[in-house]
């Protein structure tokens, strides 16, 4: 494929940018855990962490729901022959200070209102700092595109787990309450927009004729999707505090990071597949989906297996008192393999530009979903809760999967994922069986650190193995 030099990626960039996205990942997802329990801490108060607990899931479910999957299409531009990294600032300027400005009138609005109907505020500052979390999606991106991982990685951790400390800072200095909180973690997300802005130069969406109008008719459709899709992530806690008994939703969310690590990581990893498959075509592309599709499926296992062993000592650590949530814990991050198979298939979607199917598929396992969990949820059994989410996902990646193998001009075999889901039931299912104290906690963590250390260098040694039998052969070629 030809593409302007600016969009010009070399696939050798590939591992690298794969590693940074995940160390990236793991320094977000290790912030959290440091932060979470001292947060709670600080509160002290189950209902005060419930609400601040919401407002953030208010942020993040809402941002993701508002861009509407431009980011990808963001990134999926840049490749374009004609004016590709015009086009991609384009529509960042559209989602970047569209959002911010929706934010601010929303949320000041939403502020406004609470004043007279008694309203938590805390989730007007919440709808702000949403508003301008969509410019640090847009700027990533086009980092994404440029491999630009470096960058990419510094954005999510300002406005993730520094924004997270910047209001933990500022409730402990003024208060435990989740407005001042969320007054930090706003502050912090502001600043990470103007950084964004400054990376990637975001231009006017009316410089280029037609730039509005194609930003609405590709968003739109997917709008169902974000939505739908971001329920399933992050929506049970808010199910639980409808139909179940009061306090069982905060206890959700308490032990939540098992599913929004695990899909943090594969998100980040992503990021470099995302291009990988954007730049190709053809069989080239078929043969990159299988790859990516293979690779996914043993991460998939590898996340299972990390967290089922961690999950004891991490649960005394963040939710000390509340052992019982460990087979909550143990069991939720069994939505990794579902969703490694829906990131691949997803993403092949948005590279054909065939996303009129998430409207329909995205939906429809949301509603699955949600007739699955409800009876757990009004029994309050957060452990089922937790495996009708993984279930919902498993539904979520095989709709996909039968969905997007068409557009592909070879064979995309399933094998690897109905091997890494058997294996994965398999980890869990032992993980529950082990006592809960927290020595045999430490023993299971110490042997999953051996293991995922040794599987690592397996792994590397492999990568550099293959890296090198591809030289020799260029070598050879005429």
């Amino acid at each position: 494929m030809s593409v302007t030099s600016e969009s010009a990626r070399p696939s050798s960039s590939v591992g690298r940018n794969s590693a940074l996205y995940l160390l990236g990942a793991l320094f977000q997802g290790a912030g959290v855990f440091l932060l979470q329990p001292i947060t709670l801490r600080v509160l002290h108060d189950d209902f005060k962490w419930q609400e601040l607990f919401l407002s953030i899931s208010v942020i993040q479910v809402g941002v993701v729901l508002a861009t509407a999957g431009l980011p990808l299409e963001i990134t999926n531009s840049w490749f374009e022959k004609d004016n590709g990294p015009k086009r991609s600032r384009a529509i960042s300027g559209f989602l970047s200070f569209g959002g911010a400005g929706l934010g601010v009138v929303i949320g000041l609005g939403y502020i406004a209102i609470a004043n007279f109907t008694g309203w938590p505020p805390v989730f007007g500052l919440a709808i702000i700092a949403l508003g301008f979390q969509a410019s640090v999606l847009s700027a990533q991106a086009i980092l994404r595109a440029k491999g630009q991982a470096v960058r990419f990685v510094a954005l999510s951790l300002m406005s993730s787990m520094g924004a997270y400390a910047v209001g933990l800072l500022v409730m402990v200095i003024w208060g435990p309450e989740p407005f001042y909180f969320m007054l930090g973690y706003l502050s912090g997300v502001l600043v990470s927009a103007m950084v964004a802005w400054a990376w990637t130069k975001p231009s006017n969406p009316w410089s280029m004729p037609g730039i509005v109008r194609e930003s609405l008719r590709i968003g739109l459709p997917v709008l169902p999707h974000t939505g739908a899709l971001m329920l399933m992530t992050q929506g049970m806690p808010f199910l639980l505090a409808v139909v179940a008994a009061p306090g069982l939703s905060g206890d959700y969310g308490k032990v939540q990071i098992f599913v929004l690590g695990t899909i943090t990581v594969l998100n980040a990893l992503n990021n470099a597949w995302v291009a990988s498959i954007m730049s190709s075509r053809g069989e080239a592309r078929t043969a990159q989906v299988s790859r990516i599709a293979r690779t996914a499926s043993w991460i998939s296992v590898i996340l299972v297996f990390l967290a089922a062993c961690a999950a004891n000592v991490v649960v005394h650590l963040m939710a000390q008192g509340k052992e019982t949530l460990i087979p909550l814990a143990q069991v939720m991050p069994l939505v990794a393999v579902g969703y490694a198979l829906y990131l691949t298939a997803t993403t092949l979607l948005f590279a054909v530009r065939q996303t009129w199917w998430l409207a329909i598929l995205s939906p429809s396992a949301l509603v699955l979903g949600i007739l699955i969990a409800l009876f757990p949820a009004v029994q309050g059994n957060l452990t089922l809760v937790a495996v009708a989410s993984a279930v919902s996902f498993v539904l979520l990646g095989a709709m996909y999967y039968l969905v997007a193998r068409r557009y592909l001009s070879g064979h995309w075999p399933l094998k690897d994922f109905l091997f890494a889901g058997l294996l994965s039931v398999a980890f869990v299912v032992a993980a529950e069986s082990l006592p809960r104290d927290l020595v045999t906690g430490l023993i299971t963590l110490g042997v999953g650190g051996i293991v995922a250390v040794a599987g690592a260098l397996v792994f590397l040694a492999r990568r550099r193995k293959a890296a090198a039998e591809v030289t020799v052969e260029d070598s050879l070629r005429p």
